[in-house]
Parts: C-alpha cells; sequence; structure tokens
C-alpha cells in the first residue's frame, strides 16, 4: 500500500469539517466521538493485517463478530455488469457484509453509494460514492461520480430504499424504493440482481426514529446511533440471498418506473423465505 497506515485513521474535527468542529464545545465532540466508535475503529485500523482496500471489509467484521452466510450464489454470471438492488435493514453492516461478500467473488471491482458515515471509513473510500449533497457544485460532481460508476465495469450495489427499516405500528418495514435504478438500468444496459440481507436494528433505534417523526424533526435521531447498531451485532450471522437477475428489457412502458420499483421491491422480500431469519421487509 502506498499510503501509511495512520493516514487511513478517522479524525473527529475532520468528519464534522472545520466549521462545525469549531462551533460545537468539546462535550459534544466527545458525544459523537462516542458514538460513532472512532476509537475502536481505529483501533481496527492499527491491528489489521489489510489496513485499507478490498480486505478491510473481513477485517471490520471479525473485528466486531459479524459472521455471514450466503444463498443463491449460482444466479450470478460472473460476465455480467449488475446493478445489486438490496433491502436496506441496518443503515452501515449490509454495506460492509455485501462487500465482504463481493470481494470474494469479483475483487474490488464493485461500488456502492453511500451515505457520509460510511463514505468517511477512509480504509474503504474507494468502493463509497457519496450521496449527500450540500451545494449545486457538489450536486454535479456527484452526478458525475454516479455516471462514472454506471459506465465503469464495476459491479452496482445499491438500496433503493435510502433510508434504513422503520418500525410502523410494531411491524418492520422498509421503506419504499425509489425508481433510480430501474432508470439506470435502462439507460446504462444492465440488469437488476436482487439480493436480501437478514437482520434488523434494536428497538432503541425504532423508538428514536418514531421519536424523530412525532416530533416532526428533519432529521433521524437513530441516525446518530447507527454505528453503535453496528458493533451492537456482535455474534450474530447474517444471510445474505441472492435472487435471480432480471434483464433491464424488462422494465417497459407496461408499468411506471415507481411500480417497477415497488415490483422489484417484493421481489427482494420473496427472497427472505426460509432464510430462518426474523422478517425484515
Amino acid at each position: 500500500m502506498s499510503r501509511e497506515r495512520t493516514d487511513y485513521l478517522l479524525d473527529m474535527n475532520e468528519i464534522l469539517g472545520p466549521k462545525m468542529a469549531a462551533k460545537l464545545p468539546g462535550f459534544v465532540k466527545r458525544f459523537f466521538k462516542n458514538r460513532l466508535h472512532i476509537d475502536q475503529i481505529n483501533d481496527c485500523i492499527m491491528k489489521a493485517e489489510h489496513y485499507a482496500g478490498a480486505g478491510f471489509f473481513d477485517e471490520a467484521l471479525n473485528y466486531i463478530g459479524i459472521t455471514y452466510r450466503t444463498r443463491g450464489e449460482e444466479n450470478l454470471d460472473l460476465s455480467k455488469k449488475y446493478i445489486f438492488a438490496c433491502n436496506h435493514p441496518l443503515g452501515g453492516p449490509e454495506a460492509l457484509i455485501i462487500g465482504s461478500v463481493f470481494n470474494k467473488i469479483y475483487g474490488d471491482g464493485f461500488k456502492v453509494p453511500a451515505n457520509q458515515i460510511l463514505y468517511n471509513m477512509k480504509p474503504l473510500q474507494e468502493f463509497f460514492v457519496p450521496v449527500k449533497v450540500q451545494s449545486g457544485r457538489q450536486n454535479r460532481d456527484i452526478a458525475d461520480r454516479f455516471a462514472r460508476m454506471f459506465e465503469s465495469d464495476c459491479q452496482v450495489l445499491v438500496f433503493p430504499a435510502g433510508l434504513c427499516a422503520r418500525t410502523f405500528k410494531g411491524v418492520i418495514t422498509e421503506m419504499p424504493w425509489k425508481k433510480m435504478f430501474i432508470t439506470q438500468a435502462r439507460k446504462y444496459e444492465r440488469d437488476v440482481l436482487p439480493i436480501h440481507i437478514s437482520g434488523h436494528n434494536s428497538r432503541w433505534y425504532f423508538f428514536l426514529s418514531w421519536l424523530s417523526r412525532t416530533l416532526k424533526l428533519k432529521m433521524n435521531i437513530g441516525m446518530l446511533f447507527l454505528v453503535d447498531e453496528l458493533f451492537n451485532k456482535k455474534g450474530e450471522e447474517f444471510v445474505i440471498t441472492f435472487g435471480k437477475p432480471v434483464p433491464y428489457t424488462s422494465f417497459n412502458d407496461s408499468r411506471t418506473d415507481i411500480q417497477w420499483a415497488e415490483e422489484m421491491k417484493n421481489t427482494v422480500k420473496t427472497l427472505s423465505e426460509d432464510n430462518g431469519c426474523t422478517p425484515n421487509m
């Protein structure tokens, strides 16, 4: 590796940005540092044999104590470029887990649109395309990155819900899927391969999400605890199920793109059958 191990360590001031870091009092920054488990992540980086690149997916999972098993790998055609459409139950672990799976299948040839928390994971930054927009210039930059991602030879993993699953009337529910991956599948002539991953967040996270909705807050307070949720998955085994690819030519004008997205969401939901895990969609 061309960079030193210490170059990949996370820094709270960098994550917050210079303006925010200057405004926040020390106790608030310490709170964020603890919630984001900065010290533990840096400890993992310092101890890891593969402290950056695709090998760090496994290093991170092993450090936390997460395991997984896969089903349906026979549905993959290794000569094809896909858009992998996955449910979004956790808000972090699924990207690490599927990243580990893809590393074993595709090496480092894959990309994942990611939230700001994941994008700040320096050892894995090359695999993530940020989706947060703060200005018109950034909007154009992100659009260019997305175009390059879909035009590349890399496999693309997307979470069409955008937000991780929540509870409604006590039932874990996947958020509505956005249509972007359908339009991009047609535009870039990529078949869509559905993936389901098991698992769900804690009652505490679901309570905070409910509280945020009830108080009509602009942000979901639970997002602050997503890294907590990741580290609390120690000892859990997840199940990843690959479905059969859907040709991009299937997404015709017999339905709207939103309707096609909903159908793909339902397809992913059926993949969870017989996986022995708690329903999470």
